[in-house]
């Protein structure tokens, strides 16, 4: 209990923001409270949360950062542009300052975030992967983690049907990344387009895509859009990892159970999304066996 309440003041000095932001409620929080509620050792617990709060926390605060201060840039220049005048000679194109330099960072970190965040697959899973593209690209001999799950969670479906959304999801930010690090190389060329004019006059605001072999394999038109998406997805990834795990983990199988908190429900002081506990239909059974029926042996009558 007094480990519970001290934390948020701990998270509060290591990251600089309060259990208020979603993020650090979600990876933090959620996320010790879950694993107090499963049966794993006490030095698991504190090596997954470490993970959690000093390097997957901290990452994706920065993307989200930096999808910020996009958005925030993005919508004020185009909100001051102003169409030339009929017989104007001239007119002044918005630009996003530093735009490749921040995409560059934004998919930097979230390649990192994946990579550490297997960390916390391998723990709780038994696996040994690295790279952030073994989720969904398997390295040989070894499987990716999609195609691991498909061998070993026969048991839990619905888990492998997340999982192979994956591909979709977060592959494009590696491959991406990669186009970075490598370009021309296997994943391709990254294009990073700024506020442009469309040849009908219309201002276009800043998108990307990659290219690889003079085809175009993925674009979205709004690189603010799909930062957003990004954040998202990443954040999402990070606490149903596990929770996949957790379902069949409980430190009283079979009685706890998790559950999901409806966005509008949620505390704004510290706006969690699982809890794990009881079962509804065990607190039912519970709630009935502690009603006594009148006259019953041992029952005290009200007091008056």
């Amino acid at each position: 209990m007094i480990r519970s309440l001290m934390l948020p003041f701990v998270v509060a000095k290591k990251l600089d923001q309060g259990v208020t932001n979603p993020i650090v409620a979600r990876l933090t929080l959620q996320n010790l409270e879950l694993l107090q509620n499963c049966a794993i050792a006490k030095d698991k617990t504190e090596e997954i949360q470490t993970i959690y709060l000093s390097e997957l926390t901290p990452k994706l605060l920065r993307l989200s950062q930096i999808y910020e201060n996009l958005r925030t840039d993005v919508e004020a220049k185009a909100a001051d542009y102003k169409p030339p005048g009929k017989g104007a000679t001239s007119v002044v194109l918005p630009q996003v300052m530093q735009l490749e330099e921040e995409c560059r960072n934004y998919l930097y970190e979230a390649k990192n975030f994946l990579r550490d965040l297997l960390k916390v697959f391998n723990l709780l899973f038994g696996t040994s992967f690295e790279e952030a593209s073994e989720w969904t690209m398997g390295k040989k001999p070894k499987l990716s983690v999609v195609a691991f799950a498909e061998g070993n969670f026969q048991s839990q479906p619905d888990h492998i049907r997340y999982l192979q959304q994956l591909p979709r999801c977060i592959e494009t930010f590696v491959k991406m990344r990669n186009t970075v690090e490598h370009p021309g190389g296997h994943s391709g060329d990254l294009v990073i387009r700024n506020f442009r004019f469309e040849p009908d006059g219309k201002l276009s605001a800043p998108d990307w895509r990659r290219d690889k072999d003079g085809h175009t394999e993925y674009s979205l038109v709004s690189i603010v859009e799909d930062m957003r998406v990004g954040v998202h997805n990443l954040l999402t990834l990070a606490e149903d990892i596990l929770v996949m795990w957790a379902v069949d983990h409980a430190a009283v199988p079979g009685l706890m159970g998790i559950s999901v908190i409806p966005e509008a429900n949620r505390n704004p002081a510290c706006p969690i999304k699982y809890k794990m506990g009881m079962r509804d239909e065990v607190v039912g059974q519970l709630a009935g066996l502690a009603k006594v029926s009148p006259g019953r042996a041992g029952a005290r009558p009200a007091r008056t």
